[in-house]
């Protein structure tokens, strides 16, 4: 098999992407099994159920991967570069921000971190691809709606069990951060810059990964990466396999990892958006593409943002959606989340839009996640509790989204914004699978993370 999926799959997933990459893939359709450029529609592919041979549906993926030697459709609206420059120049200019004091910055990051670990277990035992229906109907169940604290485990009027893996990041059963990708990311980032400085490539990226972390602790496009950064092989030079990476076998090329390993890259550049996205940059364009590297960027520049003097709601978004292009879907998504929480001032109307417009998406996909992570922030208004609750509470990557809202309205707030309920019960410790790391004192990653401060 291929990597996380097999061909079948990654059929399906491939059409599906280059038709959002603007792609027109549809005129290429060749249903025939017969012919020699087989392309069914995706909706058509189980009608093959029969004929399962691996080899077909190889061939059928290698047809569909020449799509993308085509032009893109002339009526696509989006312009997405990958390339640093190009995103940079199709960018809005940055806010003006006021650095922190040294003092200040530490209190901030402590604030950043510790939110982050908080807000991902807060998450982690609703990461059942429930909708925001069904994490509503499991909350009212446990008479904990809307949700005010760590979620209960078990509801015996429902006779369902959140995820049993996840029993240590339920009320009153957390004692420490639970092994998560969301905050090995962060630890790995931490990694990647203590052993190759600030000069790292995407390739150094990679062999971070394999140097410390299990294949089978990476998912979607990170685990595709790792699949084909271990195949390399000598025929073609490392640095043009590497430059492959992204596609290759790889159709979640626009997905979640990026907006959730890049924390990091922001904490160590505050108030520093520019230097913020380029190492996210660098960072994701190892196993992703367009707004996959995109989710990279906008996070770290708007923990950038956060970790300034007087940080705003505003100053936030604004701090993101300088490090993306203009006219990428990404744009787009945020601001359509901004446009509707003016409208409605009501997160669960908000909500109901982004299952409009982006509920067809996959579980791990970036746009409809974005989305969620803008409507915690702003709806938020920089309150901790609110922010992380509300992220949660509107389904999709549970985790992910909380972890990421707790971190960057934690860089704004710093720890004395952030209630003791939250992180005490961590009792500073995080269980993480990162080789060299293992079991940890965040305030020693804390420390960590601040000596590298640019």
């Amino acid at each position: 098999m291929p990597g996380y999926a097999n061909y079948k799959t990654l059929y399906k997933e491939e059409y599906n992407c280059l038709k959002d990459e603007g792609y027109d893939v549809d005129k290429f359709v060749q249903p025939s099994i017969d012919d020699k450029e087989f392309l069914p529609f995706p909706d058509q592919v189980d009608s093959y159920s029969e004929n399962d041979d691996p080899l077909l549906w190889k061939n059928a993926y290698e047809n569909l991967i020449k799509v993308r030697n085509t032009p893109l459709r002339v009526d696509y609206p989006y312009v997405e570069p990958n390339d640093f420059d190009g995103i940079m120049k199709e960018a809005d200019t940055a806010p003006q921000l006021i650095p922190l004091s040294d003092e200040e910055y530490k209190e901030r990051l402590s604030g950043a971190f510790f939110g982050r670990c908080a807000a991902v277990i807060l998450g982690k035992p609703l990461e059942m691809g429930m909708s925001k229906k069904d994490i509503r109907e499991y909350l009212e169940s446990v008479d904990e709606y809307p949700l005010n604290d760590y979620v209960s485990a078990y509801s015996p009027k429902l006779d369902k069990r959140l995820r049993e893996d996840c029993v240590y990041s339920t009320k009153g059963n957390v004692k420490y951060a639970q092994p998560d990708d969301d905050i090995n990311y962060t630890l790995l980032a931490l990694r990647l810059r203590e052993t190759c400085g600030k000069d790292f490539t995407k390739y150094h990226v990679g062999l971070n990964w394999l140097n410390n972390i299990s294949y089978h602790w990476c998912w979607c496009a990170s685990r595709q990466a790792y699949f084909n950064l271990v195949s390399i092989d000598d025929t073609k030079s490392i640095d043009e396999q590497v430059d492959e990476i992204p596609y290759k076998l790889n159709p979640w090329r626009e997905c979640i990892d990026g907006q959730i390993r890049t924390d990091f890259w922001g904490y160590i550049h505050p108030a520093d958006i520019k230097g913020a996205c380029k190492d996210a940059h660098t960072d994701c364009s190892f196993s992703l593409t367009k707004n996959g590297i995109y989710g990279g960027m906008f996070v770290s520049g708007a923990i950038a943002a956060a970790l300034s003097k007087d940080p705003t709601v505003e100053k936030i978004i604004a701090g993101g959606l300088a490090s993306i292009p203009k006219k990428s879907r990404l744009y787009e998504t945020v601001t359509d989340v901004c446009t509707w929480w003016e409208e409605t001032k009501d997160w669960e109307k908000t909500c109901d839009k982004i299952y409009e417009k982006y509920g067809h998406l996959s579980f791990a996909a970036t746009l409809n996640n974005m989305a969620i992570v803008t409507l915690g922030i702003v709806a938020g208004e920089l309150d901790y509790t609110k922010s992380i609750t509300i992220a949660t509470m509107c389904g999709f990557d549970t985790d992910c989204n909380s972890g990421t809202v707790g971190s960057i309205v934690g860089a704004a707030v710093g720890l004395k914004g952030i209630e003791k309920r939250w992180y005490e019960p961590l009792n500073n410790t995080i269980k993480s699978t990162v080789a060299d790391i293992g079991e940890c004192k965040i305030t020693d990653i804390i420390n960590r993370i601040a000596s590298k401060k640019c």
